[in-house]
C-alpha cells in the first residue's frame, strides 16, 4: 500500500505529493514543523507538541491554519489511512505559494500544510550506547523556532558523522547548547543538569518529560549552564529527543565517559519513560 500523505486539503500517495517551486518553503525555507511519535496509535504529547507548533508559528507571523481539534483530527486520519500503530509523524506549515520570488511575504500568501509519517521504532528495547563529537554551534541565534530551515544542523550532524559518532554535541563559547538533533543532560553525584531553556535552544517535549519523571522519582534536575569541560567528568552524559528518547554518551571524541558505562540514572530514567508509555497506549 503506497504511502499516504495530506497535502492542502487532500489525501494523495506520497510520490504524487506536489508543491510550487514559487512556494516559500522550497525557495527559502520559509516554515515551521513539528515532529509527534506516535506508540500504538496514541499521540505522544499531543497538546504540547501542537502547542510548540503554534507558538513558533506565531513568532515567524505565519497563520496557524487549524484548530488543535483539527490537527488531532488530520493525524489520527493520516495515522489510520497509512496503518501504522508505531509511527512519527512529520507535520509542515510552510508560509506558501505567492506569484513572485521575493524575500517579503505578500499579507494573501497561503501556508502549504504537509502531514505525512514515517516508521518508528517501538523504542522499548535496552538502552543502546553512542558516541558524540563536540562542535561549536555554527548555527543562528533563534534555535527556539522549529524552522526547516535546518542546514546549519544538517552541516553538523554531517560532520558528526564523518567523524564516525551518532550525534554531534554543540557549544557556544564552552557553554553547552545543545545536540545537532537532540537535547543535552549530564549527571554529577547524583543530580541532573541541562541547559536551561533560551533562543539557543530548542524546548523538546521529550525534554520536559524526562525532567518531570526525574522529578517524581526524587531525583535533583538543575537548569544552568553547562561547561564543556563538564561533560568530560560528568557521571552520565546523554541526549534525548522524541526519536532517540534517551540515548546515553559513553564517548566524546577521544573521551571516554563514565569508564564506557550506561549510568544508572539513565537506566532508571529509561524504565520510567517506557512505563509512562505504557500508560499512555493503556489509555
Amino acid at each position: 500500500m503506497p504511502s499516504i500523505v495530506y497535502l492542502n486539503g487532500e489525501f494523495v500517495a506520497r510520490s504524487n505529493a506536489k508543491i510550487s517551486v514559487l512556494d516559500r518553503g522550497f525557495l527559502f525555507g520559509d516554515g515551521i514543523y513539528e515532529v509527534i511519535p506516535v506508540y500504538q496509535g496514541k499521540s505522544f504529547r499531543l497538546s504540547e507538541h501542537l502547542a510548540r507548533l503554534n507558538d513558533c508559528l506565531h513568532k515567524v507571523q505565519i497563520t496557524n491554519p487549524y484548530t488543535e481539534k483539527q490537527w488531532q483530527s488530520l493525524i489520527e486520519q493520516v495515522v489510520e489511512k497509512n496503518d501504522e500503530k508505531n509511527t512519527s509523524v512529520y507535520i509542515q506549515v510552510s508560509r506558501g505559494f505567492q506569484q513572485e520570488r521575493n524575500h517579503v511575504a505578500t499579507p494573501a500568501v497561503k501556508p502549504t500544510v504537509l502531514v505525512m509519517t514515517s516508521p518508528l521504532s517501538s523504542g522499548d528495547a535496552e538502552l543502546k550506547p553512542i558516541k558524540a563529537t563536540l562542535l561549536e554551534d555554527i548555527r543562528w541565534k533563534h534555535c527556539d523556532i522549529k524552522s526547516i530551515a535546518l542546514l546549519g544542523n544538517i552541516m553538523l550532524r554531517q560532520e558528526a558523522e564523518a567523524r564516525g559518532c551518532q550525534e554531534a554535541i554543540l557549544h557556544r563559547k564552552q557553554k553547552v547548547t545543545e545536540g545537532a538533533t537532540s537535547n543535552v543532560f549530564i549527571v554529577k553525584s547524583g543530580v541532573i543538569y541541562t541547559p536551561e531553556k533560551n533562543q539557543y535552544i530548542l524546548g523538546g517535549i521529550t525534554r520536559d518529560l524526562i525532567i518531570e519523571l526525574a522529578e517524581k522519582a526524587s531525583i535533583k534536575v538543575i537548569e544552568a549552564q553547562i561547561s564543556t569541560d563538564e561533560l568530560f567528568t560528568a557521571d552520565e552524559v546523554w541526549v534525548s529527543s522524541s526519536s532517540r528518547e534517551i540515548s546515553p554518551v559513553t564517548q566524546i571524541d577521544d573521551k571516554i565517559i563514565a569508564q564506557g558505562e550506561i549510568g544508572s540514572i539513565a537506566k532508571k530514567l529509561h524504565c520510567d519513560f517506557q512505563a509512562f508509555k505504557q500508560t499512555l497506549i493503556n489509555d
